[in-house]
C-alpha cells in the first residue's frame, strides 16, 4: 500500500494494534515529512537497525548534532507500521507501550520518557500535529440534541475525525 496520507497510516496503525492510531500518523508526519522522506526502505519513522545509512539530527546533552546511521529497511509500509505498534505501543519485552497511557498526549509523552526519541520538544511537536489533524477520541453530543444521521451520512468522508466519531 502507498502511504498518502494521515488516513493511509491511521488505518494501518488501527489495523496493527494501536490504541491511538492518531499518534502513530502524528509520528509518520514528523519523523518523514508527511511521507515524502524515508529513513530506509518504506521506513517512515526513524527506525534504527540494520539497513540504509542516512544523515539524521539527534539531541546529545542537549546539543542537536548531525550524524550518520543505519535504519531499517521495510517490504512495505504495513511491515514498517506494524513493526513500530508492536515494539513501542504494545508492550514488548520488558517495555510497557504507550498503548498503556491514558491519553494520546499522554502517550507522546511516554515515547519520550521511554526513549523512542532524543528531541527534547518531540511530545510537543506530536501533540501539536495530533490537535490540528484529528479530532479528540471522545467526542459527546448534547443529551438534548437529536443524533441526524442521515443528514449526517451526506457529509461522510471518511475523514479521521469521522471515522472516530462513527
Amino acid at each position: 500500500m502507498s502511504v498518502t496520507s494521515w488516513f493511509d497510516i491511521s488505518t494501518m496503525a488501527n489495523k496493527a494494534g494501536a490504541k491511538y492510531p492518531e499518534l502513530v500518523a502524528a509520528q509518520w508526519a514528523l519523523e518523514s515529512g508527511w511521507g515524502s522522506i524515508v529513513s530506509g526502505k518504506n521506513n517512515y519513522f526513524g527506525l534504527k537497525g540494520t539497513g540504509t545509512k542516512h544523515q539524521t539530527t539527534e539531541f546529545v546533552d542537549g546539543k542537536e548534532i548531525t550524524i550518520i546511521d543505519e535504519f531499517k529497511d521495510f517490504a512495505s509500509a504495513d511491515e514498517c507500521v506494524q513493526y513500530l505498534v508492536d515494539r513501542w505501543h504494545k508492550d514488548w519485552k520488558e517495555y510497557k507501550g504507550v498503548n498503556n497511557a491514558t491519553s494520546r498526549e499522554n502517550a507522546a509523552k511516554m515515547l519520550v520518557a521511554q526513549g523512542y526519541a532524543t528531541d527534547p520538544r518531540y511530545a510537543e511537536k506530536l501533540i501539536d500535529i495530533m490537535s490540528k489533524n484529528s479530532a479528540p477520541r471522545e467526542v459527546k453530543a448534547p443529551a438534548e440534541a437529536p443524533v441526524a444521521l442521515r443528514e449526517a451520512a451526506k457529509w461522510y468522508n471518511a475523514l479521521p475525525h469521522q471515522i472516530l466519531a462513527w
